[in-house]
């Protein structure tokens, strides 16, 4: 018994054969039942929707942030500078009544992540 396995003694050989043409015929059976009766055509159209839809969802972006400027929106984003956003928080608080400002007060000091 040989102890030593050579690569070289099999050669390029393989022990199975397929009909002549098998790959050829295979490979149009798969065009036909992945493609099925769509025309060339429709591949096309979704290719270029798809690109049309990529290309205006890109351009959103990029002049999305031209609609965050403050001066835009009139002062309603948050602006850690001038504490714009503290101002509404401010009447709100001073519009409740006594009894709504404990029941937040004692809802603020019974909550867990805040203590």
């Amino acid at each position: 018994m040989k102890k030593e396995f050579d690569f070289d003694d099999i050669g390029k050989k393989t022990p199975y054969r397929v009909p002549e043409g098998f790959f050829d015929e295979m490979q149009r059976n798969v065009r036909k039942h992945t493609y099925g009766s769509k025309p060339a055509g429709h591949r096309l159209w979704i290719t270029v929707s798809a690109g049309i839809a990529i290309a205006a969802a890109l351009v959103g972006f990029l002049f999305m942030p031209s609609l965050f400027r403050e001066g835009d929106r009139g002062g309603q984003m948050l602006d850690t500078g001038n504490c714009t956003a503290a101002a509404p928080a401010d009447k709100w608080i001073r519009e409740m009544s006594d009894e709504e400002l404990e029941e937040l007060v004692s809802f603020s000091e019974s909550d867990i992540f805040l203590n």
